[in-house]
């Protein structure tokens, strides 16, 4: 008898968690993970590596050892699209599967700003950081005037501005401070604008004592790698970061199923997409409803929808029903970098320092190896006792 094939198709949270849970449940699965990347990347830290709170290298995943462990293949290499029950890759290369697990996550959106989509600086993968800390350290080295302009005043928006602002108060001596602005520019009327006011303002305030200059119902105009245009003022000397929102990855546009505006693909109770008896759509590039509201995209939503799609599968291969996702919210934080968080944890609100510690301390549980979880807090000490710039 065949092993039934199960191809995982992205390396992210709700992937890898899918994947390891299957090889502990049946050693008879043949199971592949496609992935363009060699390594996997602990995203919600990022801006703490932009900060210079935490080494880059605590955040990565390799691949390779991660699939040998689980005796899984590693195919490096992204995928196109699908075509009946195979998944064609850039390459050509087809690979057959019996069970399909989407989840390639998402990437940022630029909503048809090819200008900006050429010189922007998003922060959403270990490439991504590492060029936004290369092009940060240039600028502090070089001393002229510059200004950092963030666009979006989401999470990843004021996360990135007040890393930025940190390293700038920790890198620069007071009096040559004033030469470098960090400016987020968000179109609607206030940032965290999806909030309750006792979060989004207090989080806005201490972006503010950091530095951050905050311009609401701003508009982006023309772009170049010589001049931004905002409310219809030019200016040169500029790195724009990218936050202004993301969209589900390619591979899951190409896919022949309903998607809501994000391009996710709709999944029903149990992840599996409308129709379809054995293709399971997760994590970021999955639009899951739980009652009347698409959850949120969380780690912890990507890690439980890969523990329930991996017993789903497990399921299916015995011969019984799949099983409803229910998904458990433990709370949601927005860090920013003076070592201070606004949220909710298991309901109750949170917030200032303690906030922070609830932030780092989740992080650092759902880091995926031991070592680099003592490496991360390790970082963090160091940095917390290196005191406020």
């Amino acid at each position: 008898m065949k092993p039934v094939r199960v191809v995982v198709v992205g390396g992210g949270f709700a992937g890898l968690r899918c994947l390891g849970l299957l090889r502990r449940g049946s050693s008879a699965l043949a199971l592949t993970l496609v992935d363009p990347s060699p390594e996997s990347v602990f995203r919600p830290l990022l801006p703490d590596v932009i900060a210079g709170k935490i080494a880059l290298r605590r955040l990565l995943l390799p691949l390779d050892p991660f699939c040998a462990r689980n005796r899984a293949e590693f195919v490096k290499e992204a995928a196109e699209r699908t075509e009946g029950e195979e998944i064609v890759l850039a390459s050509g290369r087809r690979l057959p599967f019996d069970q399909l697990v989407v989840a390639c996550g998402a990437s940022p959106a630029f909503f048809g700003n090819d200008a900006a989509r050429e010189i922007a600086f998003p922060l959403y993968s270990a490439a991504d950081a590492a060029r936004l800390l290369r092009r940060t350290e240039d600028v502090i080295v070089s001393g002229r005037p510059h200004s950092f302009v963030v666009v979006g005043g989401g999470y990843t928006g004021l996360e990135a501005a007040t890393a930025l602002a940190w390293r700038i108060r920790r890198r620069v001596p007071p009096d040559r401070r004033g030469n470098f602005a960090v400016r987020i520019v968000e179109l609607a009327p206030r940032i965290l604008g999806r909030l309750p006011d006792r979060f989004a303002l207090p989080a806005a305030r201490a972006a503010v004592r950091l530095g951050v200059e905050i311009s609401t119902g701003a508009r982006i105009g023309s772009v170049s790698p010589d001049a931004i245009e905002i409310d219809g003022r030019r200016s040169g000397d500029f790195t724009l970061v990218w936050s202004a929102g993301v969209a589900a990855e390619a591979f899951a546009g190409r896919i022949d199923s309903p998607r809501d505006r994000q391009g996710r693909l709709l999944v029903g109770p149990d992840l599996r997409l409308p129709g379809r008896k054995n293709v399971y759509a997760l994590g970021d590039c999955a639009a899951f409803a739980d009652g009347k509201e698409v959850l949120r995209m969380a780690v912890q939503f990507s890690r439980g929808e890969g523990e329930a799609a991996a017993r789903n599968i497990l399921r299916q291969v015995r011969g019984e029903d799949s099983l409803p996702f229910r998904p458990r919210d433990l709370g949601w934080l927005i860090p920013v970098a003076s070592w201070r968080a606004w949220g909710e944890v298991l309901g109750l609100p949170v917030g200032g320092r303690l906030g922070a510690l609830f932030h780092y301390a989740m992080c650092v549980h759902r880091t995926h190896r031991l070592a680099d979880r003592i490496g991360i807090a390790g970082d963090l000490l160091r940095a917390l006792f290196r005191g406020a710039p």
